[in-house]
Order: structure tokens, then sequence, then C-alpha cells
């Protein structure tokens, strides 16, 4: 990989750290500015999801059990009808429970979705993905200031060289890192995640390798507002990391929480807008108030797209609806 000279870290520092007091004051509800101009709708050719039941899911119900993940797998599968539609499902690799329910997926050889591993920015769970067989990991990089500096005790310099550290260890290790930007819907785009996209971008230009970028809206602040501003509006948000960064609609991906009720609409959002990818659970269930839902959100894809309504298998959509509803999800 191209090594990176410090003068282009720096540029991460600049006004930092930027809590955005003025839409985030700690004495009311959070304020959504607005813009004079709006952003284009830019919708990709290919739209696709993604699921974090086995994942984002367990936070919400720590066990699922072995079979079930497999048998909801399998649906996942069935549904897909080799479109490709449903891209991958998203795992937790802690535990020995966690670990098995890989492994059985694994198993299976399906192209689609794929077994994707997550893991915090810990060289160790890399090991972890590798000793599973996994190919392919998405790593967590929290991206705002209030995680940079306040929970994490660093400045914005220390954790972008320890994320360009471990994007390094899952390459020498052939795995295929995702780039988790946690609570973007927080952190300064200009002056942080941007120029660290570039950082990551001009490491790899010359590997053949295109890393991709999940979109975290942490705490459910990102509105789908063409007329808002950053950092909360979701279509400006993928515009500005379009134009800015050179991203192709297949590296980006959205994942928003349901705080504030808006996470069905921000995941439609972020497909018209110029993502290609939106991450969703059965039944919606997640930290807190859950992300979107992967019953809803593949009906609203079918509103969009509708030739792929002739393409899925809507007879196993209805048959996992059943089977989730004797788990009671």
């Amino acid at each position: 990989m191209n090594k990176i000279e410090s003068e282009e870290y720096e540029v991460l520092s600049r006004n930092a750290p930027n809590y955005f007091k003025d839409i985030f004051p700690y004495t009311s509800i959070p304020k959504i500015p607005f813009e004079d101009t709006p952003v284009s709708l830019d919708i990709p050719e290919n739209l696709c999801i993604s699921d974090s039941t086995f994942r984002e899911g367990q936070q919400a119900i720590s066990y699922i059990g072995e079979d079930n993940v497999e048998r909801i797998f399998e649906y996942f599968h069935y549904i897909d009808n080799e479109t490709g539609t449903i891209e991958y499902s998203e795992f937790f690799l802690y535990t020995n429970y966690h670990r098995r329910c890989v492994e059985k997926c694994l198993k299976k050889e399906f192209k689609f979705p794929r077994v994707v591993g997550w893991v915090r920015s810990k060289k160790e769970e890399l090991k972890t993905a590798k000793e599973l067989g996994l190919d392919e990991v998405g790593i967590l990089m929290p991206a705002s200031d209030y995680h940079i500096y306040k929970k994490f005790g660093k400045t914005r310099l220390e954790v972008a060289k320890e994320y360009i550290d471990i994007i390094e260890e899952a390459l020498a290790l052939n795995l295929k890192p995702r780039v988790h930007l946690e609570d973007i819907t927080r952190a300064d785009i200009q002056n942080f995640v941007i120029p660290f996209i570039m950082l990551i971008e001009s490491k790899t230009k010359n590997e053949g390798i295109e890393i991709r970028y999940k979109l975290c809206d942490t705490l459910g602040l990102g509105v789908p507002y063409e007329y808002a501003s950053l950092p909360r509006s979701v279509p400006r948000l993928i515009n500005v990391l379009r134009l800015h960064c050179g991203l192709s609609h297949q590296r980006l991906e959205w994942h928003g929480h349901n705080d504030f009720y808006k996470a069905q609409a921000n995941a439609v959002c972020a497909w018209l807008f110029g993502a290609s990818t939106a991450n969703c659970c059965i039944r919606g269930v997640g930290e807190r108030t859950g992300i979107a839902s992967f019953e809803i959100l593949i009906l609203d894809l079918i509103q969009i797209k509708e030739e792929l309504e002739k393409k899925l298998n809507f007879e196993a959509y209805w048959e996992l609806e059943e089977y989730v509803k004797r788990l009671e999800l």
C-alpha cells in the first residue's frame, strides 16, 4: 500500500473537535438547518438490500438460536432467487454461539447473500474472521468527534492512523474491509470524513481494491430532506461523498436507526440519492429503537425497481413472515 505523508494526516485535525452545538444543543432537541439549494435525485441502476439481523438484531435479541439463524439465512437466499438483491448478511463473531452461526451459514456456499463478519477496530477480531474462513468484514470506525474525543479520549489524527493500520492488517490477511463510518450524522464531513476517505483511497488506488463505505446513522439523527444541511441530511451527505471522493453508487451503503422514526424513510432516501445498498433487519429489530425493516424495505424496493417483483421469490417472503411470527421476534 502507498505510504501516507504526515501532512496528509494533518488536514484531519482542522477545526477539531466540532460538536455542532448549534445543531445538537445540550439543552433542547436537535435542530435541522437548511440550504438554499436542494440535492438532485441520483438513483443507482442496481439497488440492493443488506441484512443485519444476525448482528444488529442480536443487540436487541441476544439469542435467536443457531437453527433459526440458519433457517432465516436460507429464506433470504430463496427470496433473493439468484438476483443479488439481498447482497449479504452481517454476523457478530464474539462468542462461540456467534461463530457457530457463521460456520453453519458458510457451509451453504450461497452466492447471495454472502456471509460478512462485523468487527471492531481490533486486530485480534480480524484474526477470528480469518480463522472462520470469512473473506469480508465490516470494521467499526466511529467518525464523529463525540466518539473520537469524548469516548476514546483521542484526536482525529490518532484514530485515523489506527483505522488505516486496521485496514492494512485486514488486507494483509486477504480480508476485504468494509469501512463502517459510525455516528456519521454528527461527524465533521468536510474536515474529517472526506479527508479520511481520501486517505484510504490514496493508499488503495494502486492495489485494485475498492473499499465499500457504510454510512451509519447511529442515533437516528439523519433526515430525508434534500434541502437540509450536513451532517444530518441523508441526500446531501451521499451527494457530497459521491462528488468529493469519487465514490460509485456500489461503494456506498446506508445504515440508519429509528430514534426519530425515520429509519425506513432514510433507507429509501439513501437509494434515491446515490447509495446502492440499504441495511435492514427482520422486523426492524436492533439496538434501542432498531433500524429499517427488511419486510417493508423489500416492498419499498419493488416500488422503485418494479422489474424485481417478478424476479424475487415472494412465496419464500411470505413463508419467512410466518416463520418469524412463530419465533415472536
